[in-house]
């Protein structure tokens, strides 16, 4: 078994697959962390520099652009952690189910149910893309307005 099967939780012992697991959440925790501060620099460096960012509004873009616009229209933004998922039969693919309260321009502050999806690199230590999930309905009026 090579160092990436192990890496990537495809190892047959249940220590290189928890040891895998452990480092997709903390990445999950940290993409979170990151991008509630609204620390862009920091909330980047965990993705590789090609990776794709899609959303329901605004389509499919490298992650700079998607975050760097999600940061100059929202603030007071908190993420609170629901629940990380993690590919059983390979680690390189996880999921994060988060309440997400934010305000959009000068609205007022609104929290909607989020599910991210991520793929990530072969050895675990960064995302390659993500897919945001989440209702359009109540939001499409906070972007209207900016």
């Amino acid at each position: 078994m090579t160092d990436e099967q192990t890496t990537r939780g495809q190892a047959s012992g249940s220590d290189g697959l928890q040891r895998a697991r452990n480092r997709v959440e903390r990445l999950c925790k940290t993409y979170l962390a990151t991008a509630e501060a609204g620390d862009l620099e920091a909330l980047l460096a965990n993705f590789t520099d090609d990776a794709t960012a899609t959303s329901p509004i605004s389509g499919t873009q490298p992650v700079r652009d998607f975050y760097a616009n999600v940061m100059r229209i929202t603030s007071a933004r908190s993420m609170a952690l629901k629940q990380i998922f993690i590919g059983t039969s390979d680690a390189a693919h996880a999921a994060i189910h988060f309440a997400y309260t934010r305000t959009v321009g000068s609205g007022e502050p609104a929290t909607i149910e989020c599910v991210d999806v991520f793929e990530l690199t072969p050895d675990l230590g960064k995302f390659t893309s993500v897919r945001i999930i989440y209702d359009t309905t109540p939001v499409q009026s906070d972007f209207s307005r900016v």
